[in-house]
């Protein structure tokens, strides 16, 4: 019996078919992490995060996960190699139910293991929250798929279009060169950096809502290093100067009524950061009740 996140029902894959309401709501957890040049841990989060889901109540003032449209499941975990026919299964069962699904990574490499089993047209577009463009051809060196390359990776296997490319929250100091030239001047990209956002919201704001507007379909990753190193400490790649929950929760609040997949990456567990995975979980709810609106 694993531990299912929390209001969720516990749905083993095998018993999948047998499942015919539609507009529910699909979470599985891929704990993997590739080749890393950093302290390691994400491959442990999906479990922990379902664990500190459990010290939450699910009520707020504002959304009540027991009393709510949508149906729940917890699928379990999957390995993203190993397992792919299931995951190209759960894709196909959710486009048969139109439904939505959540992702508890593992590290920023999983995107690509899910998203490149997942439905694309001309009308689909790829949104990313990140410190980090994650662009890079390869790295750490001579390393061709990791958590830096994903992105560059989904669009060159997809031949994605710079319109349907979305960056948000870039403000790290560490891109290589190669991904310096992809979003200098909006290149290969759609950018929105971090301090652009803050220094003029509003605008910012209407580039997103422009964007969304071209799709029906939209892909969201959330790499937990976009937000401030304040809300998440102790992660493998923390940085300054990033984004805060409630200027991210406005953004949602424009992308997810469009949105049919999130996953949330990057979430080190160690006996540490106690405080990064309450604030996974409180992310996780929020997107919830967003979904819900």
């Amino acid at each position: 019996m694993k531990n299912t996140f929390l209001g969720f029902f516990d749905q083993s894959y095998e018993s999948l078919d047998k499942l015919k309401e539609k507009n529910a709501l699909f979470l599985f957890g891929i704990p993997f992490e590739r080749t890393k040049d950093n302290k390691k841990g994400s491959r442990k989060a999906p479990n922990a995060l379902r664990k500190k889901s459990l010290e939450f109540s699910a009520v707020s003032t504002t959304f009540n996960i027991y009393q709510n449209k949508t149906n729940y499941y917890d699928i379990g975990n999957f390995h993203p190699v190993k397992e792919k026919k299931k995951i190209q299964k759960l894709w196909d069962k959710a486009l048969d139910l139109s439904s939505r699904i959540l992702v508890l990574g593992g590290d920023h490499s999983i995107t690509f293991d899910t998203l490149s089993l997942a439905p694309w047209d001309e009308k689909t577009a790829i949104i990313w929250f990140d410190a980090h463009s994650d662009l890079a051809d390869e790295y750490p060196p001579g390393i061709f798929q990791s958590h830096g390359t994903v992105f560059a990776n989904l669009k060159d296997k997809l031949e994605l279009k710079k319109n349907q490319m979305l960056f948000i929250g870039g403000h790290a100091y560490t891109q290589t060169t190669t991904e310096y030239l992809k979003i200098q001047n909006q290149k290969e990209v759609i950018h929105l950096p971090t301090q652009k956002i803050f220094s003029n919201k509003d605008d910012s704001l209407k580039v997103i809502s422009e964007f969304v507007s071209n799709f029906d379909r939209i892909y969201v990753s959330i790499d937990a290093d976009a937000f401030d190193q304040a809300y998440v400490p102790t992660l493998a790649t923390m940085e300054p100067f990033g984004l805060t929950p409630q200027l991210v929760v406005e953004m949602l609040e424009i992308i997810l009524p469009k949105t049919k997949y999130v996953d949330i990456v990057e979430f080190r567990h160690s006996l540490l950061n106690r405080t990064a995975l309450n604030f996974g979980v409180g992310l996780i709810f929020k997107i919830l009740e967003l979904w819900e609106k």
